[in-house]
């Protein structure tokens, strides 16, 4: 595992869980561009994932196979708008799935205990720092 390690968290839509199965099944995560340029660091290999669920809490925890890369096919980007929507698309191995959401409270417009804000939740996928990816990790932990 890579020493600069990098942390990200994914938001899958409160009405998505069927997106959710199939990331988890094509072991893709899929990032909508809808046209307009994705301004986050590019993930590596053995990045780590934390996917929320909105308004539901944290679902589980992914570690990135490979680098980041725009897909070229309906098979690379199986969700509803294929390769039209999805503008990049990251590998990964699942390394937490929790049975049920790790319920976290939000406090200013902050996941509690970290400075991730509802923006970049919105957004469905921006880098957290390493502490805020721990605290979540920890929270999941808990159940």
């Amino acid at each position: 595992m890579k020493a600069d390690k990098n942390w990200y968290i994914c938001t899958v839509a409160r009405t998505g869980m069927h997106n959710w199965e199939i990331c988890k099944e094509a072991k893709m995560w899929g990032i909508p561009s809808n046209g307009r340029n994705i301004s986050v660091a590019p993930p590596g290999v053995g990045d780590t994932l934390i996917v929320y669920h909105a308004g539901s809490g944290l679902i589980a925890a992914c570690e990135t196979t490979g680098e980041w890369r725009t897909p070229r096919s309906k098979e690379e980007a199986p969700w509803a708008g294929g390769i039209f929507r999805y503008g990049k698309i990251i590998p990964f191995k699942l390394t937490e799935q929790l049975e049920s959401p790790a319920k976290i409270s939000f406090e200013s417009n902050k996941m509690s205990g970290t400075s991730i804000s509802l923006v970049v939740l919105r957004r469905g996928f921006g880098i957290i720092s390493e502490k805020d990816g721990k605290t979540l990790l920890a929270l999941m932990k808990k159940g």
